[in-house]
């Protein structure tokens, strides 16, 4: 479901700046934002393990009075891997090190308006992709959201279903295939009663088989072959 409010942090030891970054983007973006200021690392890490409240997006200092930033954005990732962190820095000299955090963007001192607003609205965008790309699967008595775009192809064994990821990961389900193929849609082509695979990482069909991205050939079978070949055909079309 496409997520209507946006919950942003601010966490910089200036309460001047997470002031003015909630008065502009509470004012620019309006009632789809909601924005909570903090001014000390340690209140951060407080918040979100402590509350258990995370944000979708995180407007992030680097240098602050009580600790680093990209060393508190790492503690936070380790529990929450999707989380969309822009930093803001007055010194350039720690750019480097902020990539070890996979950001979202990166701000310099003192802010531009017109970058601020590209940063939220390009953070904003892929959040609202990634909501769309996402599904909810049980496992183990547990739920895991997975998203459509990381999952290589699905294959069967017996009552179980992997799912094989591009970071080459596997997780163990037990669905049908049928129901799966209908959750995870129109970019996944079913090759043979075993397999239904994400047509971005094929690389190349013959009439026997599919090669992936990664290497793996994957056999389809002759009550497939038509309805592999068209699909697969269209889905070029439309790439």
């Amino acid at each position: 479901m496409k997520k209507t409010i946006f919950e942003i942090f601010t966490c910089d030891d200036d309460t001047n700046i997470t002031e003015f970054l909630k008065f502009f983007i509470m004012k620019h973006f309006g009632e789809g934002y909601r924005v909570t200021t903090m001014n000390r690392c340690q209140e951060l890490l407080g918040m979100i393990e402590m509350n258990e409240r995370v944000p979708d997006i995180l407007i992030m200092d680097i240098n602050l009075k009580d600790g680093n930033g990209i060393e508190t954005v790492k503690l936070i990732q380790k529990n929450h891997p999707k989380l969309k962190v822009i930093y803001l820095t007055g010194i350039i000299n720690y750019a480097t090190s902020i990539f070890e955090t996979n950001p979202a963007y990166f701000l310099t001192k003192p802010i531009i308006e017109d970058k601020l607003i590209v940063a939220i609205e390009k953070v904003s965008k892929e959040i609202e992709f990634e909501n769309n790309d996402s599904f909810i699967i049980k496992t183990n008595g547990s739920e895991m959201k997975l998203y459509r775009r990381e999952i290589l192809y699905v294959e069967s064994q017996g009552r179980k279903l992997n799912l094989h990821t591009i970071s080459g990961k596997r997780t163990e389900i037990y669905e049908k295939m049928d129901a799966i193929q209908e959750v995870l849609g129109a970019t996944f082509v079913r090759s043979h009663k075993s397999y239904l695979i994400n047509m971005k990482y094929i690389i190349e069909r013959t009439n026997q088989e599919f090669c992936l991205t990664n290497g793996e050939v994957l056999p389809i079978s002759k009550p497939n072959l038509k309805e592999a070949k068209m699909k697969f055909i269209s889905y070029l079309g439309d790439a």
